[in-house]
């Protein structure tokens, strides 16, 4: 038996010998393994045993997708292998392995014993292109002041496999963990600064219903937040799994590029040409194909597409950014940030299709977030910017401080059609106010009833200045029975207001918008100053609803 034992370990010397000959050393930590590595097709278990013959085997470089170096359109199983030495002053260390991105499976032996896998091949097939693969090096794996071989099992079912990127490092665990744990941070920290820019503009939405561009802004925030955490190590396929993951991925960039374009469009007053319609579209149907479709492998044609798109909606964004917010104070800053989106979009595309290499950045390797965040927050204070034009930069009653009447009207009509579309109830009042205090000379405002309703109603709701003593109300996402009792409301905290001895006399009339019986908004308005009259007539103080 010592016989036999002595044997083995001349053998073991010998095939370390013999890979010594191209081995690489490990001189220092961090290292990099990229390089030249052995490479073959075809599967067989036996081949994660470190130091086998090499008869078979091909040398490949290492990062780089196999199909761009001899094995065109060639799905299925693969091993990667490379030797090197570890000397044996790493002997109290704990290593990791930092293998970047792989297509689409793999799984990684060292000197014969198992290291990590990610994904899991036919016939449970399960996509991990995404993930980052960071690998902890069991103790009893490694072999100090030896020769070491790590092995790697990859299958790709389909576009590019093998190792893409960024190159493999062998590296202390520590300062492994530490680069997937703030790559991790990151990319939630991003997602996260998104989703409060998409509260901020539904907040504006609400408060300016018409006002399309918070929304479609919202939605393409809200799309590419989630498409960022879908390459987090901590993210959806730790909830969903690598294949919900992987649809995920896809539904989000389609819906992120169908939407884009219509926020900076609507800043710019532009309407959305037809052509660029059509794709918002078809991108569309891409998301929903993406959440059904049976073969994730499929989905790459959809992911061309909107790569492809990407690219032109770029340059269409940036023409009608160049031409129509350049003078604004804030156009030159949002111009100058929405090429440089543009540009690191470019660049992921580039390496999305092997063009260019894949590196790596402090979050992961996705370039397009150093333009996504300062365009995304400078275009976010545009339309903040817009919003509070709207709201207080146009023309005001000067007595009150209101909405002009002309402009109440305006914005009812938009509510209707609002109203009429998504079927939700819009109520109109007028309510009249006699006997009470005038205001100061010059104290625009002042008026002690428009301060009381301004306090008193939603941000959703309008307010403007019919006449002396009358006031506009619309009430929004309101039924007129609740109208009723707001307005009630109201006319009680005019009177408790007023000051001194002097109470002012109250009346309002409500009228409900029907649209099989109001095509304009003078219609809807005749009836509620038919109620309001019907309230006056009865002596004042009361609230009457349209018949």
């Amino acid at each position: 038996m010592r016989r036999v034992g002595a044997l083995v370990a001349a053998a073991w010397l010998l095939a370390g010998l013999a890979a010594a000959q191209d081995t690489l050393t490990v001189e220092n930590l961090p290292c990099s393994l990229a390089g030249e590595w052995l490479f073959r097709t075809g599967h067989d278990p036996a081949w994660a045993s470190p130091f086998r013959e090499r008869r078979y085997w091909q040398r490949i470089e290492v990062p780089g997708a196999w199909e761009r170096q001899g094995y065109p359109s060639y799905n299925g199983h693969a091993w990667y292998r490379l030797a090197f030495f570890l000397p044996s002053r790493f002997a109290g260390e704990t290593l990791g392995l930092d293998l970047g991105t792989i297509g689409d499976v793999d799984e990684v032996f060292l000197n014969g014993r198992p290291v990590g896998s990610t994904g899991s091949p036919p016939p449970n097939f399960e996509k991990a292109t995404l993930v980052r693969r960071f690998y902890l090096i069991p103790k009893e794996a490694a072999r100090y002041g030896e020769y070491n071989e790590l092995a790697v099992h990859v299958f790709n079912k389909s576009r590019f496999g093998g190792f893409l990127g960024p190159p493999p490092r062998l590296d202390r665990w520590e300062a492994v963990l530490r680069a997937e744990v703030l790559r991790d941070i990151a990319l939630w920290v991003m997602a996260s600064f998104l989703l409060t820019l998409v509260f901020i503009q539904v907040a504006l939405f609400i408060t300016q219903r018409e006002a399309h561009e918070h929304l479609t802004f919202a939605a393409f925030l809200l799309a590419i937040g989630v498409y960022l955490v879908t390459y987090a190590t901590w993210g959806p396929a730790r909830l969903f799994g690598q294949n919900v993951n992987f649809r995920i991925n896809v539904a989000a960039l389609l819906a992120a590029v169908a939407v884009f374009p219509a926020p900076l469009h609507a800043l710019a007053r532009r309407r959305l040409p037809v052509a660029v319609v059509a794709v918002q579209c078809l991108l569309g149907l891409g998301a929903a194909f993406a959440v059904v479709w049976r073969d994730e492998s499929d989905l790459y044609f959809w992911v061309h597409v909107a790569e492809l798109v990407a690219v032109a909606v770029a340059v269409e964004t940036l023409r009608v950014a160049l031409r129509h917010l350049w003078g604004a104070f804030w156009g030159r800053t949002l111009v100058t940030l929405a090429g440089l989106f543009a540009a690191m979009v470019t660049v992921d595309i580039l390496v999305d299709v092997g063009v260019v290499p894949r590196r790596g950045v402090a979050y992961g390797e996705l370039h397009f977030p150093i333009g996504l965040i300062p365009f995304s927050a400078v275009l976010s204070f545009a339309l903040v910017s817009r919003w509070a034009e709207r709201r207080w930069g146009e023309p005001m009653d000067l007595a009150t401080g209101l909405l002009t009447y002309d402009r109440f009207i305006a914005a009812l009509g938009r509510e209707m059609d609002r109203s009429r579309r998504s079927t939700t109830p819009l109520t109109v009042a007028l309510l009249r106010v006699e006997g009470a205090e005038p205001a100061p000379a010059g104290d625009y405002g002042a008026s002690p009833a428009a301060r009381v309703l301004r306090r008193s109603l939603r941000q959703v709701d309008l307010l403007a200045r019919r006449g002396d003593g009358t006031f506009a109300l619309l009430l929004a996402d309101t039924e007129e029975r609740a109208a009723m009792t707001t307005l009630d409301r109201l006319r009680r905290a005019i009177v408790e207001s007023a000051a001194g001895s002097r109470r002012p006399a109250t009346s309002a009339g409500v009228a409900q918008y029907r649209p099989t019986r109001h095509s304009s908004p003078a219609e809807l308005l005749a009836e509620a100053e038919g109620a309001l009259y019907a309230a006056m007539s009865e002596g004042g103080n009361a609230t009457a609803t349209a018949p």
